[in-house]
């Protein structure tokens, strides 16, 4: 049986983790710049920060732009919205201003600068508003009367530089109360170095000071130095493979084809890599975060949960108190324990086990019976009078003529009578809360990095297995059909014998080795409302050739078993090699719309 975990008052998994810290060289501002930065940022020193005291929308843009950007956030705020403000006069807008309009540009810079003052002088709001009241209110309810509900009312703004993908990826499995939006790898470029002159990876501190570190960097940096170095030869590749459409202006034409760069070479990024996260979380979502990710196997999860928590005890200790009390330590323990069952059982049931994986992407492997069954009673229950049971035995009762005609109005309805209304325009009209009392499991198969696209959805249940290359690499036909395979092939390699080797000591360790361009495992189960979702958000033009493959596949898989159900399904199940070339052109006619 499983061996018990001591639960104390003091959690060691929270303790001792300097070692896992990873890599900051933090960022210079001038003293001025510190000036503005101060009042809204709880930092300006460390690779996790919150922010506050900024309006919503601002904080929501700048985390926007946060995902297609190389800067730091903090930087980013310094340009994008102070400097405007701070010098006026050094915009390229001022000479085409009115007198009137440098006149109110100028008012606001003496504003802002005055209420710099004042935050600065003052210590920030929290000076002077009670800031106190609420916190001791927000400690006896928690802590008396264990009203944890209350806790999902205030939020944070929370942002981490240079987090690892495997650590990425726990935080963005938290389904609930809390809002991810990741630096994208399909979009920017990954070839700068640190100030420090390496690739941007995370050296896992399990091996730091090792001879297992000499080999694991040399891996990583051949996958970087593959990356950098084909990153243009293969843009031009790319160009001369889709010339420009007669449709396409100079913007569209280049912003496509960079995507589509992008989007092919990224498979070589490992799980490794480092990337910027903004998170928007509730009290109670950050606390459950916390004790995920502090009961977790490798050290860099443990100490980020450890940076997560003392960030936010700076701005509202009264939401985080719990996870290094007992009551936290019992979370923990309880999840090792749960960690450990598995792993065990797995040794015991499944040890003669063997597959193969044979092409098929999406596998639907059970579902509701009698699912438009209950669909229906249950679209009619909030409008009709007593037990749904009696609902559901007159609905039973119908010829499948009858139901045929109720799915097709519930489905004639999203289209506001225009029953050629695009798909875009209809997949926000999301067929009624009812279909969700149908499900199907699916186990799914995807690279690496379409899993990171795929699994950021909420709305089902999902558990992957380890990453790992054991089941080998696909690519974009166009790489495979390159002269660039052979130096994919060559990276992947080193890589995958270097995961063999670490996989030896943790296979939870060996996961930071793992291309994105390896085959990843794992199910969803996954109610008809949100295969519909998935089905018409995932199979755009703008989406990524492989995952748009496999959405097909989950749409199809339920058709095939319910197809009364999902008749209505607006799947674009055209083929475009070329994702971003339509929806680059649609921006660029929406901005001219715009100005």
């Amino acid at each position: 049986m499983i061996k018990k975990t001591p639960i104390t008052n003091q959690i060691p998994l929270l303790q001792d983790l300097d070692k896992f810290a990873v890599d900051y060289t933090p960022e210079v501002f001038s003293s001025k710049e510190k000036e503005y930065l101060i009042p809204f940022f709880s930092n300006l020193n460390k690779p996790i920060f919150a922010v506050s005291h900024l309006p919503e929308e601002v904080i929501g843009a700048l985390s926007s732009r946060y995902s297609r950007s190389t800067k730091s956030l903090r930087r980013m705020f310094l340009d994008e919205y102070v400097d405007p403000i701070v010098n006026p006069a050094k915009q390229k807008s001022w000479l085409e201003s009115t007198a009137k309009e440098k006149k109110e540009k100028l008012e606001l810079k003496k504003k802002f600068l005055a209420t710099i003052k004042f935050l600065n002088r003052t210590g920030g709001i929290e000076a002077v508003v009670n800031v106190q009241r609420g916190r001791a209110f927000f400690d006896k309810w928690l802590a008396e009367y264990g009203d944890d509900s209350i806790a999902e009312l205030g939020g944070v703004h929370l942002f981490l530089e240079g987090v690892s993908n495997v650590a990425v990826n726990e935080i963005q499995a938290k389904r609930v109360g809390l809002s991810p939006l990741e630096k994208s790898s399909r979009y920017v470029s990954f070839a700068a170095k640190m100030p420090n002159g390496k690739y941007q990876y995370v050296v896992p501190g399990e091996i730091k000071g090792k001879p297992m570190e000499k080999d694991y960097r040399a891996a990583m940096d051949l996958l970087f130095d593959t990356y950098v170095r084909i990153m243009e030869p293969y843009l031009e590749y790319i160009k001369l493979k889709y010339p420009a459409g007669v449709d396409e202006t100079p913007v569209s034409f280049q912003n496509s084809r960079a995507a589509k760069r992008f989007d092919d070479i990224r498979d070589l990024l490992p799980f490794a890599t480092r990337t910027n996260l903004a998170l928007y979380g509730n009290g109670r979502a950050f606390e459950d975060l916390i004790n995920r990710m502090a009961a977790h196997p490798l050290g860099e999860i443990r100490w980020w949960a450890k940076m997560i928590c003392d960030e936010l005890e700076k701005v509202v200790p009264s939401f985080v108190q719990r996870p290094k009390t007992e009551r936290g330590a019992q979370v923990q323990t309880y999840r090792n324990n749960l960690r450990s069952l598995k792993q065990n059982l797995v040794k015991e049931i499944n040890k003669n086990s063997s597959f193969k994986f044979n092409g098929q992407w999406a596998k639907l492997l059970n579902y509701s019976s009698n699912a438009p069954d209950k669909i229906l009673s249950s679209f009619l229950s909030s409008e009709s009078q007593g037990p749904l049971e009696n609902l559901h035995k007159n609905i039973a009762k119908l010829s499948a003529k009858k139901k045929k005609e109720i799915f097709e109005e519930i489905l004639k309805a999203r289209k506001m009578g225009n029953l050629d209304a695009p798909r875009q325009e209809v997949r926000f009209r999301k067929v009624p809360r009812a279909f969700e009392n149908a499900h199907y499991t699916y186990e799914l198969w995807a690279r690496g990095g379409d899993y990171r696209d795929l699994h950021r959805h909420r709305v089902l249940t999902q558990e992957r297995q380890l990453f790992t290359t054991d089941w080998g690499f696909d690519l974009e036909p166009e790489v495979k059909n390159s002269e660039f395979y052979a130096d994919f092939e060559k990276a992947f390699s080193r890589a995958v014998k270097i995961y063999q080797k670490l996989s030896k000591i943790n296979p939870y360790l060996a996961q930071y080795a793992v291309p994105y361009g390896f085959l990843q495992h794992w199910y969803i189960t996954i109610s008809a409302r949100e295969i519909y979702w998935i089905g018409e958000l995932r199979t755009g033009p703008q989406g990524r050739p492989h995952y748009r493959k496999i959405s097909q596949q989950i749409v199809a898989e339920a058709q095939k078993i319910d197809p009364l159900i999902f008749s209505g399904v607006m799947v674009d199940w055209n083929d475009y090699s070329l994702s971003r070339r339509e929806s680059e052109k649609k921006i660029e006619q929406k901005l001219k719309s715009i100005k």
